[in-house]
């Protein structure tokens, strides 16, 4: 049918070119994949733009006018700079949500916008994105102002549209333009974590604390780095109290539940004054230190769905474990030389410790294999 310009709809469904809409009622429709030989013709559509990148605004100018444009709808032409891991959250309203966090630019500023997507067919999508190789056209992206962090940021809508690596000459002009940034470039939020799979750098623990030192007395945002460090475990407290081992916290207010209670002490959190049961969250907390030939890590934290992975094992059935069981899994790892992913959060006046974020432990030779066999 024909899109009416005065439409209240309209407010609600991307813009484009066309002048015809498409409407899709569940339960008397019925959509088909498209399985033909010519489907492959097709794949290419999904990298032209539904609109003219030509009128597309950069970062420069929105930055300068955030006042004006915030909160109002532009095209941006921009290219992935940091791709965030997935995130699990449970809103105070008891909702369970999946998001990636990523930061953007496209040439014309040395800034970074950061951008959340929170649709989980993207979230999955966007696994398969590049640093510094991703191009993506968002069309009527929001522009937003976090007063938290006083920063810029990038909104989707229901009326927004991406297009992934669109086939535009204007696509390598801002590859280009950005081959200078750092190629392990961290998000400036430093509660967002790092994609594992896109840490390049190779460093050693040596050249992790000189690193460390150098910037010590930086003001302001927490410095911080992502890196690779091939290091012997000699410490990891898996067959302690699970005390240590395990947080249990509020999924509505974040703060702890302490150990003999069931909810938070929170009054101002409906958990915590009894106006809902309770709705808790119970994750590893593990503390693990690290060994090479340049010196030590000690402290190093793995935690939440990360540790799960690294352990092979959930908290329940973690806790259902007998203690030998728990020291044969320690064993594992101990004194074993891996390749460990780092994010590393520098110290302030404000925050005087360095975290040490463990993000993926891989034995040397499970990794050396792995190598091998993408090879033939």
């Amino acid at each position: 049918m024909k899109r009416q310009p005065n439409d209240k709809n309209e407010l609600f469904v991307p813009s484009v070119t066309s002048p015809f809409t498409l409407i899709v009622n569940e339960g008397t429709a019925l959509i088909h994949n498209h399985d033909a030989p010519t489907r492959e013709q097709y794949k290419n559509l999904l990298m032209r733009p539904v609109k003219s990148v030509t009128f597309a605004k950069n970062l420069k100018d929105v930055l300068d006018n955030i006042d004006a444009l915030c909160n109002r709808s532009v095209d941006l032409l921009v290219v992935v700079t940091f791709i965030g891991d997935t995130r699990n959250i449970i809103t105070r309203i008891g909702r369970a949500l999946t998001c990636r966090s990523f930061e953007v630019t496209d040439g014309s500023t040395d800034n970074t916008v950061s951008l959340i997507l929170w649709d989980k067919d993207w979230v999955e999508r966007s696994a398969l994105w590049e640093p510094k190789q991703t191009i993506l056209f968002l069309v009527d992206v929001r522009i937003a102002y976090d007063e938290y962090k006083k920063k810029m940021a990038l909104s989707i809508s229901r009326r927004t549209l991406i297009t992934e690596c669109p086939d535009v000459p204007q696509a390598a002009s801002i590859i280009s333009a950005i081959q200078h940034y750092d190629p392990d470039s961290i998000c400036s939020d430093s509660f967002t974590i790092p994609n594992p799979n896109t840490i390049t750098t190779v460093m050693t623990i040596q050249q992790i604390t000189e690193k460390l030192q150098k910037n010590s007395n930086m003001e302001g945002e927490r410095f911080q780095f992502a890196t690779i460090v091939k290091a012997s475990v000699t410490e990891m407290n898996l067959d302690g109290l699970l005390k240590d081992l395990i947080s249990i916290k509020c999924a509505l207010c974040k703060k702890i539940v302490p150990d003999v209670k069931e909810s938070c002490m929170n009054l101002n959190c409906p958990s915590g004054n009894g106006i809902q049961a309770p709705l808790n969250t119970v994750k590893f907390n593990i503390k693990i230190n690290l060994k090479d030939d340049t010196g030590y890590l000690i402290g190093c934290r793995l935690t939440g769905d990360i540790a799960e992975r690294v352990v092979g094992c959930t908290v329940d059935e973690f806790k259902a474990m007998t203690v030998e069981e728990r020291a044969k899994l320690k064993w594992s790892y101990l004194l074993e030389e891996c390749n460990i992913r780092l994010h590393i959060i520098g110290s302030t006046s404000a925050f005087p410790y360095v975290l040490y974020n463990i993000l993926s432990i891989q034995h040397c030779l499970d990794e050396a294999t792995e190598q091998l066999m993408l090879e033939v």
